[in-house]
């Protein structure tokens, strides 16, 4: 039986936590390759990896669980969604099943419920999924390659708060200066100026609209001090924001 690749969507890192240490998924021959906070979070796994089943919690910041499946189902439909939630209102599990999700597990989660769910999918993927191309067999990212993927979808989805090393080392579970020297090897660029790139790439876009104030796109992207936001602006772009922007209006 072929390894399927799962990722899990709950704003709760202990729910989280709690369902990819489960056994069961070896015994099934699935891999849990990670865990996301959000629908953009998993968004962004779903472009760097090839995914099959992505479990998801309803209720969630920025991106909620049928944004996400609603996506899946227009973008990325051979992927199976199973939908997680607390909320009883039949409105949720309507929704969830329109946008052709697999199953709608209520919480407390019931494990050999959600097993069920889990086995009536590995029939169907084993079924329609037995002819792939050896081309297609994913290019299976390493241990350390899946870290640093967990940590680029945090910064994604969170560069516009207060984000720090130390933070991100915490959500993998390694230290700092470890974690730090993991980033580094395997994207050849410190974590730091990931993190300040994808800030000043963002800050770019905004810049594209003229109502926004310069104070104002860098808050937006995480910077309190305008000043310094130029300051870094300027070292990825070689351009002051206002020059940028002149740049992109006069072209």
């Amino acid at each position: 039986m072929t390894m399927k690749k799962m990722l899990i969507v709950d704003d709760d890192w202990l729910i989280s936590n709690s369902l990819m240490s489960m056994d069961e998924w070896n015994e099934r021959n699935i891999d849990v390759i990670g865990t996301a906070e959000n629908g953009n979070e998993a968004l962004y796994w779903m472009e760097n990896e090839k995914l099959d089943i992505i479990l998801t919690d309803i209720r969630m910041p920025h991106m909620d669980g049928i944004e996400l499946t609603k996506h899946i189902y227009e973008h990325s439909p051979r992927i199976d969604v199973i939908i997680m939630s607390g909320y009883e209102e039949f409105s949720y599990a309507h929704n969830a099943l329109k946008y052709n999700a697999k199953g709608y597990i209520l919480k407390p989660i019931d494990t050999k419920e959600l097993f069920g769910v889990i086995d009536k999918i590995q029939k169907e993927l084993e079924t329609t999924h037995e002819v792939s191309s050896s081309m297609d067999d994913d290019k299976s990212a390493t241990y350390h390659e899946r870290l640093v993927l967990s940590a680029k979808s945090y910064i994604n989805a969170n560069y516009m708060n207060p984000i720090t090393l130390k933070d991100v080392s915490k959500r993998v579970h390694l230290t700092e200066h470890y974690f730090g020297q993991i980033f580094k090897s395997t994207t050849s660029e410190s974590f730091i100026h990931f993190l300040t790139r994808v800030r000043i790439e963002k800050a770019g876009q905004l810049l594209k609209n003229p109502c926004l104030k310069y104070y104002e796109i860098s808050q937006q992207v995480g910077y309190t001090d305008p000043k310094y936001f130029t300051k870094m602006f300027q070292k990825i772009y070689g351009l002051t924001p206002k020059e940028y922007r002149k740049q992109f209006f006069n072209l």
